[in-house]
């Protein structure tokens, strides 16, 4: 009897303390696990961010890219803008064609339009047809400004004017080089490739048929 339970002791005791190091070893086991874990996920984090940042990095670059090339102006060189180059006048070209990538001073003209238009006011784009180097004008009807001056630039700038009467574009600061304008008036579809000086104007006469 004796022996008995004193073997059965043992065996509990040796069964308590191998069931001890199964359990202490399973907690190892985990901890190194978890421990592990967070490295791998950073490590997953890291790879999947790659391919993101290149991405955006990409288009990054490809907008800048666009938006320089957007930026500068092309200079026509065909024989219609040739030709209007020598004319000073053209029915061909859109509005906003580039002629010179500089200014050249092609002389100054007045002109008159005449036109069949039931219309009491029309409208009329500017622009720098030439370098875009700072240049002033102001617009006028009738010898009164009907504009504050402004900056010609590449981009045509659209205004409102008298179908009938004289219409004036003064030049008001020289950036260098020449006053160099385009006008396009809406009633003939016509663009004029123009020089002012400072303190002098061009007049354009619009007259009803």
């Amino acid at each position: 009897m004796r022996k008995d339970s004193l073997k059965n002791s043992i065996n509990k005791a040796i069964g308590k303390k191998n069931g001890n190091r199964n359990y202490d070893f399973q907690m190892e086991c985990r901890d190194d696990m978890d421990d592990n874990r967070p490295n791998d996920r950073k490590s997953g984090n890291k790879r999947q961010d790659k391919p993101l940042k290149t991405f955006g990095i990409l288009c990054i670059a490809a907008f800048i890219t666009m938006f320089a090339l957007s930026g500068t102006p092309t200079v026509d060189t065909s024989d219609a803008a040739r030709r209007a180059l020598g004319e000073r006048v053209s029915t061909l070209l859109p509005v906003g064609t580039i002629l010179l990538s500089e200014d050249q001073n092609i002389g100054q003209e007045d002109y008159t339009i005449t036109h069949q238009s039931d219309q009491d006011e029309t409208r009329i784009w500017i622009w720098d047809y030439a370098a875009e180097d700072g240049d002033y004008v102001q617009v006028l009807v009738n010898g009164i400004p009907v504009t504050e001056p402004f900056m010609i630039k590449n981009r045509p700038k659209e205004i409102q004017v008298p179908a009938t009467g004289d219409v004036q574009i003064k030049g008001i600061r020289d950036g260098g080089g020449g006053i160099t304008y385009a006008v396009h008036y809406e009633l003939n579809n016509t663009n004029y490739f123009n020089t002012a000086p400072e303190g002098e104007f061009n007049t354009y006469t619009l007259i009803r048929q």
